[in-house]
C-alpha cells in the first residue's frame, strides 16, 4: 500500500503542471478570498439618494439613513444616478419623490423607490432588507412626524449605543479561514483524484496489477494515501498562509485533525468517482459536481439559514458543513465541537469503506 502510495505521489510532482498547481491553488485560494472578503461588508458600500422633495423634512429622512448605514457611505446624486449604478460606483439609489414632506404632514402613507445596482446584487439586497426591517419597526410610531425629527437631529450631545463582539480581538473577516483552509483541499484532492485510476487505464498498468495478484484492497488505499497527503500539505500551506496575513489565531490541534479527516473524505469521494466512471469526461464532470456541492453545502455561497428547512437539515449533515462549523465554533468559543467532529469522522470512514470497495471496479474492468 505505502509503495503504491509513493509511486503515485513521484508520478503526480514528476509533472510540471500538477506541481505548479498544488502549489499555486493554496496561494491562489488564500489571496482572492481574503480580497473579495473585504468587499463583503455593509461599511463599504455606498448608497445614493436622489432628493427630489428637496425639503427639510426630506434632508432630514436622508439623515436618518445615514445614521443607520453610516452618513460616510450615502451619497447625494442627482437625476444622472443610473450610470453609476450600472458601473458599480453606487451598490443602490434611494429616490425621496417631491410631495414627501407634505404627505408626511397630512399623516398620508410615504414612499420611497429604491434602485439596485446590478454589480453587486446581493449587497444591494441587504441593504433593502436592513433599511425595511428598521421603516417597519418605526410603523405605528411617531418617530416620523415632522417635529420630532427635526427636534432628533438637532440635539446630537447624546452618545450613541455601539456593538462589540464578545471576543474583541475576533473580526468577521476571519471567520472566512475555515474556508480557506478546507476548500483549497477540497479542489486539489477532487480534481485529482477522480481522474486518477484512468492513467494506469490507459497504460494498462491494472494489467500488471493482475499479474502480480495485487488486492483491489491495497490498490486503493495506496491512491488514497497519496492524494490524501498532497490535499492535507495544501491546507496546512493555506492555515500557514491564513494565520500569517490575518494574525487569526486558529487552534493548530482541532484545525490539525479537521485538516487530515477533509483531505481523507474528499479524497475518497475523488477516487470514488474515479473508480466508477466509464470515463474520463464523466470523471471530470462528476468531480467539478462534487466540488461545486462542497461549495454551496459549505454555507459560504449561500447562507444555510435561509434555505427550506429540509434543506437547511440535508446541509448542515453534510461534512463540509460540519466541518467548517467545527472549526467556527473553536473560533468564536474556544471549544472543541466533539459532535461535528463525530460527524465528520463518521462521513470519512463511510465514505473511505466505500471507496475502498470500489477499487474492484478498476481491476475487474479489464
Amino acid at each position: 500500500m505505502f509503495r503504491i502510495a509513493i509511486v503515485e505521489l513521484k508520478r503526480i510532482l514528476k509533472k510540471r503542471s500538477s506541481l505548479m498547481m498544488i502549489i499555486a491553488a493554496p496561494v491562489l485560494v488564500v489571496l482572492i478570498s481574503l480580497l473579495f472578503m473585504q468587499g463583503y461588508n455593509l461599511q463599504t458600500m455606498k448608497l445614493g439618494i436622489y432628493n427630489e422633495d428637496n425639503s427639510i423634512w426630506s434632508s432630514l429622512v436622508m439623515r436618518f439613513i445615514g445614521t443607520i448605514l453610516r452618513q460616510e457611505n450615502i451619497v447625494k446624486v442627482d437625476q444622472n444616478y443610473e450610470k453609476l449604478l450600472k458601473k458599480g460606483k453606487l451598490n443602490a439609489v434611494i429616490v425621496i419623490p417631491k410631495g414627501f414632506a407634505a404627505k408626511l404632514y397630512s399623516k398620508q402613507p410615504t414612499q420611497m423607490i429604491f434602485i439596485p445596482s446590478p454589480i453587486d446584487l446581493h449587497l444591494a439586497a441587504a441593504i433593502y432588507n436592513v433599511l425595511d426591517s428598521v421603516l417597519a419597526d418605526f410603523q405605528g410610531s411617531a418617530f416620523f412626524d415632522p417635529k420630532v425629527l427635526r427636534y432628533i437631529f438637532t440635539e446630537s450631545d447624546y452618545p450613541v449605543p455601539r456593538l462589540t463582539l464578545k471576543d474583541s480581538e475576533l473580526r468577521f473577516s476571519d471567520l472566512i479561514s475555515p474556508f480557506i483552509v478546507f476548500f483549497t483541499a477540497i479542489l486539489i484532492t477532487v480534481s485529482l483524484a477522480s481522474v486518477s485510476t484512468f492513467l494506469d487505464r490507459e497504460k494498462n498498468l491494472h494489467e500488471m496489477f493482475l499479474v502480480y495478484n495485487l488486492p483491489a484492497r491495497k490498490y486503493a488505499c495506496g491512491k488514497i494515501l497519496a492524494y490524501t497527503v498532497i490535499g492535507a500539505s495544501v491546507s496546512f500551506i493555506a492555515y500557514a498562509l491564513t494565520v500569517i496575513l490575518t494574525g487569526d489565531n486558529l487552534g493548530f490541534f482541532v484545525t490539525s485533525v479537521l485538516i487530515l479527516l477533509n483531505a481523507l473524505l474528499h479524497t475518497s469521494v475523488g477516487f470514488l468517482v474515479s473508480s466508477i466512471s466509464p470515463d474520463k469526461s464523466l470523471a471530470n464532470i462528476l468531480g467539478v459536481s462534487v466540488i461545486g456541492i462542497s461549495l454551496f453545502s459549505s454555507g459560504f455561497a449561500i447562507p444555510i439559514s435561509n434555505l427550506p428547512d429540509i434543506l437547511r437539515r440535508i446541509a448542515m449533515s453534510t461534512p463540509v458543513f460540519r466541518t467548517m462549523y467545527a472549526l467556527r465554533v473553536y473560533q468564536l468559543e474556544h471549544t472543541i465541537d466533539n459532535r461535528s467532529i463525530f460527524v465528520v469522522l463518521l462521513w470519512t470512514v463511510v465514505l473511505f469503506s466505500i471507496s475502498v470497495l470500489s477499487g474492484k471496479f478498476v481491476i475487474r474492468r479489464s
